[in-house]
């Protein structure tokens, strides 16, 4: 079965998708949107998708599944070695809830920090952004404490690297701003702060088809 997966360069979802793609070792057919020209709104993609959301799986049958969750447990179904979502139900469980715990917490606060750091006039001020640092330096630590072992959850790589390791970049992004002191007191340089956290990201580095799926406009 012949997959195609529509994404967006520097979207934390559509990376979700390239990293399962990587780990599970499935060979697809990139087709990276242009975001600046607004393809997701074209005609021809929202004939699949229109909701004009991305990223985007569609299959040889034409088969269409949005959003990266579900395309990670679709991946799941279909490719289920190297395993996305543990294997035993408790390992399923705590990697589900790092995901919530994304979701709800250290994803918001990372999303307002790099809108106020990456967009014109965005506002980063003590003020504006204090509550979402101290989210972000709250979270951070609690996942430190999670990779004293090599993974997040279990002896391998699963769904959460898939989550984290975007939102992580980002941050790190944000960091190198020549007027991001706020941001540096939490992570320290280059995540001084968090040494567990910093050698799970070198870790993941080396993983066969992981760089490969860096941003391309970050480089």
């Amino acid at each position: 079965m012949t997959l195609r997966v529509y994404w967006g360069s520097g979207s934390p979802v559509s990376w979700r998708v390239l990293l399962a793609l990587a780990i599970k070792q499935v060979d697809y057919e990139s087709k990276r949107l242009n975001l600046s020209e607004k393809e997701f709104r074209s005609e021809q993609y929202l004939a699949l998708n229109p909701r004009g959301s991305f990223p985007l799986l569609v299959t040889s049958e034409e088969f269409c599944v949005r959003g990266s969750l579900a395309i990670l447990n679709y991946l799941e179904r279909i490719a289920p070695e190297h395993a996305l979502f543990g294997k035993s139900a408790e390992e399923c469980a705590a990697i589900w809830q790092l995901i919530g715990d994304h979701d709800d917490h250290l994803g918001p606060a990372t999303e307002k920090i790099t809108r106020a750091y990456f967009r014109k006039n965005g506002d980063k001020s003590a003020e504006a952004l204090a509550s979402s640092l101290e989210t972000v330096g709250k979270e951070l630590a609690l996942l430190e404490a999670l990779v004293a072992e090599q993974w997040l959850v279990g002896t391998s790589m699963s769904a959460a690297e898939c989550v984290l390791y975007p939102t992580m970049h980002r941050l790190l992004r944000a960091n190198d701003k020549a007027d991001a002191s706020l941001l540096r007191e939490v992570l320290g340089i280059e995540l001084a702060n968090f040494p567990g956290l910093k050698s799970w990201l070198a870790r993941m580095q080396e993983v066969p088809g992981v760089d490969e799926t860096y941003p391309p406009h970050w480089r």
